[in-house]
């Protein structure tokens, strides 16, 4: 068997990728490990997944409103539709090369035409930082919307301590009982979401036009072109973080049944959800409570919205539902990070007990780990966590400098899983655009943030080449 082949059961059987174990030379590209996580899930988990981003405008929705205003709008259409693009890319990699756990980040070994580990390390670990602030973010917000529902004595950084518990505890019983109740969660953010759209439908009279139509930037933001192209390349780093989330579907690729030919329907469904979403959404809040309505913490101005159709009601409702699409993306990111930390380890990146997968195929050894790691975070940045989003981010564009690169590479391998997905030659221009794009957003926009974020950024990103040198040389000493 190939490396890039797993082992297909029919529907409902268990079934494990194996590593490559033929020694005679192969045409092509042989990635250094497998995936050891179970093939149980359906097409449906992994669309499931992608929903986890449904509402992460809310995370810097008040600090970008603050700096550019309702230009907001337009980046995050503009990010969601470059966005979409790349799920194109991902879906033709995950399927023609479908033992990878952890999606995206797994494909940059293949930038090189001959592999190169430190290309895949740098990758993975890039994208496990991107998306572990995330989790810290989203447990400090819904714990902060459950203390002002219901706890106002609670402490916040205990609440999300417990609050990730349960999570960790959740993820590590199996990605069947995480998709049971990421499907309750997510049908919660449909009526948050819901709400939110048919507000101006019910209440004409709530909405108003001139809050959407394109205008000048706020008084404060800088003058000149180069003055505005920065702050706009700012917010478009982070809205990145949030528009492209449509690429987590990837994430469990590994772990569904026939990737090969439900890949293109379950990345172009994530990918069309996305552009939806950030386009309705973001449109909708600026024209209900507009630009100096938005710049409050993201629960008031939901509540808002949901009072104008509801009355109190309402706003007990979208503080609810608020607090349990935070709690989907948690668990979302809990299972991407998890899974991104258990290929690192077959890939001999990282230490083989990150490896390790329970009596219920999760990859246990990687959600201890990242569990540990996330209650780190929270006691040591507190509520401040968010403050690391923008280096995160630096990571998270650097998967998607080497992705489109890694494509043009990967496109030419011969397709050993005989798959269906089979992008036309204008994605070569495309895929080099996609490169372009991302890089000059790396650079001018983390410019704009700082030495300090790009110091962080560029500190974690780097760690991990010593980390996987060493822990493939002392994997290469014979036993």
């Amino acid at each position: 068997m190939s490396e890039t082949e797993s082992v297909r059961a029919p529907a409902g059987t268990m079934t494990v990728a194996e590593p490559e174990t033929d020694p005679r030379p192969r045409r092509g590209l042989v990635f250094p490990g497998q995936s050891k996580l179970p093939v149980t899930s359906s097409w449906w988990t992994s669309v499931l997944v992608a929903t986890g981003a449904s509402l992460m405008v809310s995370v810097s929705l008040a600090e970008m409103a603050a700096e550019i205003g309702n230009v907001s709008i337009w980046i995050w259409i503009v990010t969601a539709v470059v966005g979409a693009f790349q799920c194109l890319l991902i879906a033709e990699l995950t399927a023609r090369f479908p033992g990878r756990a952890g999606g995206t980040a797994q494909f940059a070994y293949g930038a090189t035409t001959r592999g190169s580990p430190t290309l895949g390390a740098l990758s993975s670990w890039c994208y496990w930082f991107a998306w572990t602030p995330g989790i810290a973010v989203n447990l400090i917000l819904a714990s902060t919307y459950l203390k002002s529902l219901f706890w106002p004595e609670a402490d916040v950084i205990v609440l999300s301590l417990g609050i990730a518990a349960v999570l960790y505890v959740v993820t590590a019983l199996g990605l069947r009982l995480s998709t049971i109740v990421n499907a309750v969660l997510a049908s919660v953010a449909l009526v948050v979401i819901a709400v939110i759209v048919t507000t101006p439908l019910f209440h004409t009279d709530s909405f108003e036009f001139g809050n959407v139509l394109p205008s000048a930037l706020p008084a404060e933001a800088p003058e000149g072109f180069w003055g505005v192209a920065g702050i706009i390349l700012k917010w478009t780093m982070i809205a990145t973080w949030a528009a492209y989330a449509a690429e987590m579907a990837s994430t469990v690729c590994s772990e569904i049944r026939e990737p090969q030919r439900h890949m293109k329907r379950i990345m172009s469904l994530s990918a069309g959800i996305a552009i939806v979403l950030f386009t309705i959404v973001p449109i909708v809040l600026f024209g209900v409570v507009g630009v100096e309505g938005l710049q409050r913490d993201p629960f008031t101005v939901f509540a808002e919205i949901g009072g104008i159709t509801f009355g109190p009601a309402g706003e007990l409702i979208v503080g609810l539902g608020l607090a349990a699409v935070l709690l989907l993306g948690a668990e979302i990111f809990i299972i991407g990070s998890s899974r991104t930390i258990h290929q690192m380890a077959q890939d001999r990146h990282l230490p083989s007990i990150f490896g390790r997968v329970n009596r219920r195929g999760a990859p246990v050894g990687s959600i201890v780990g990242d569990g540990l790691v996330i209650a780190l975070m929270l006691v040591v940045f507190g509520t401040d966590v968010v403050n690391v989003v923008a280096a995160a981010t630096f990571g998270y564009l650097t998967v998607f400098v080497l992705l489109p690169i890694a494509y043009l590479t990967l496109r030419r391998q011969p397709d050993r899983a005989h798959s269906t997905v089979r992008l036309g030659r204008p994605f070569i221009g495309i895929a080099v655009v996609l490169a372009l794009f991302n890089t000059a957003v790396l650079v001018f926009g983390g410019a704009q943030w700082g030495g300090d974020v790009i110091a962080v950024g560029v500190g974690v990103t780097v760690l991990i080449i010593p980390i996987s040198y060493l822990t493939r040389r002392a994997a290469a000493r014979p036993k």
